[in-house]
């Protein structure tokens, strides 16, 4: 498996998810003009999201995630919203 993850192969590992919108991206640590080895955010809006405290959508997006944890992905931020809670 690649170190680093392709927008490519999490929307196809988040595929279950449905989602209507998502971005990943690497993450910048402020004063560094080059991203950070393995740090990412991921932005997801889904409808399997509507009515899940936040807890249970970062369980569900990490039983997605497992491959990747460990293997080029070592730190995630997320946000993850309902249709309901987004301009959608």
């Amino acid at each position: 498996m690649s170190h680093t993850p392709s927008l490519e192969r999490i929307s196809n590992a988040l595929e279950p998810l449905f989602p209507i919108e998502l971005r990943f991206s690497n993450q910048f640590i402020p004063g560094n003009p080059q991203p950070a080895s393995g740090l990412y955010h991921l932005f997801v809006i889904s409808r399997r999201f509507e009515g899940l405290p936040k807890i249970e959508r970062h369980r569900l997006v990490f039983e997605y995630l497992k491959p990747f944890i460990g293997h080029g992905v070592h730190n995630i931020t997320m946000t993850l919203l309902a249709p309901s809670e987004s301009r959608h």
